[in-house]
């Protein structure tokens, strides 16, 4: 799991199930090795949409009443566990994709993230309670009119979904409310002057966004002097007026912004490879600049914008980076040594990986 799940923010939760939801559908009705004698399923499919949303098949079996982890001052429940990892595929299904395909240690894993929750959402006092519940019940109301968009807005289709995936109002939103307790909790000694003072330490590159567009030239199919007199070319063209986004379209061997006519938009320009970096950082806006070589190829690059984040608008940023060190820190710290003992049910797809 790459992102801690007691810190995905109730706002994180919602967007996840919005990119995560009819993804298994759209495969469904892709999926060129269904046999044509097959089709009923895709019919049915789309006379029924709950067809997209099955329920989640554990990967285990254990007693609701079982102690799945021991922790000082509590436990974790067989039932518990279950209503938990049934809720994060009801939010989100691809986590749900995640959990059936687990392993003992992935489960080991998933217990490990509840057990931090509860352990910190046991923090929390009256006034972030009261706080994590209404949000919860709030951010229920998202989720369900997310859902009823799927389910042409028939809350009787809705309610059928949640019963065939085996939660209830109550399991949601406790479960949010616990996982906003422990966001409350570590949002405690995250203010807006911690925040601040992040901010003024970071270099012009990390507060940089820029809208470019480029051409990459690989040298993968080429040999370089191929690949840089091809990109001078092209720059020549450009620089004639030639439209920027039609040759991109043509030429670009990058997949991840062909369809675009080579547009990355409002985009860190921090996560791109040094060189790129340094031109969408020092190239003159709206021209297009000498092809740039990296490890992939030759780039022509064109900065259409680039900006300066303020404090402002970097905020909410800064304080979600902070979560996920404060959840590190606890993780690493604290969480391990709370911990007395773990009884994870051996997952089925154990014997699995070993044939």
């Amino acid at each position: 799991m790459k992102r801690s799940v007691a810190i995905l923010s109730s706002a994180v939760l919602v967007v996840a199930l919005m990119t995560g939801c009819g993804g298994k559908a759209e495969e469904a009705k892709q999926d060129p090795t269904t046999p044509a004698n097959q089709t009923d399923g895709g019919n049915q499919a789309a006379n029924d949409p709950l067809v997209q949303f099955p329920k989640l098949t554990l990967p285990y079996s254990a007693d609701q009443k079982a102690v799945i982890v021991e922790y000082q001052g509590g436990t974790v429940t067989g039932q518990e566990f279950e209503e938990f990892l049934r809720v994060i595929n009801f939010m989100n299904p691809q986590q749900g994709t995640m959990i059936e395909i687990a392993d003992s240690n992935s489960l080991k894993a998933f217990a490990r993230e509840y057990t931090a929750t509860k352990v910190l959402a046991s923090r929390s006092d009256d006034a972030m309670k009261k706080e994590s519940k209404e949000l919860a019940e709030k951010t229920f109301e998202k989720i369900k009119t997310q859902y009823m968009g799927f389910l042409g807005k028939d809350e009787a289709q809705f309610n059928k979904l949640m019963e065939g995936q085996g939660v209830t109002k109550d399991m949601i939103v406790n479960q949010m409310d616990l996982i906003n307790q422990s966001i409350n909790v570590m949002k405690k000694n995250i203010d807006d002057a911690t925040l601040k003072q992040t901010y003024d330490s970071m270099d012009k590159a990390s507060r940089t966004v820029a809208s470019v567009r480029h051409i990459l030239i690989s040298t993968e199919k080429r040999k370089p002097e191929e690949a840089l007199k091809l990109s001078n070319d092209l720059v020549a063209r450009l620089k004639k007026g030639e439209d920027f986004a039609k040759l991109a379209t043509e030429f670009t061997d990058d997949p991840g912004s062909k369809q675009s006519g080579g547009l990355y938009e409002n985009a860190d320009v921090t996560q791109w490879v040094p060189e790129f970096k340094e031109a969408s950082l020092n190239q003159k806006v709206g021209e297009v600049g000498p092809p740039v070589k990296t490890d992939f190829g030759y780039h022509i690059i064109k900065v259409e914008n680039r900006k300066e984040k303020t404090f402002d608008e970097m905020k909410e940023e800064l304080r979600a980076n902070s979560l996920e060190k404060a959840y590190d820190n606890f993780a690493k710290n604290e969480l391990d040594k709370l911990i007395t003992k773990f009884n994870i049910p051996q997952s089925k797809n154990d014997a699995a990986e070993k044939k």
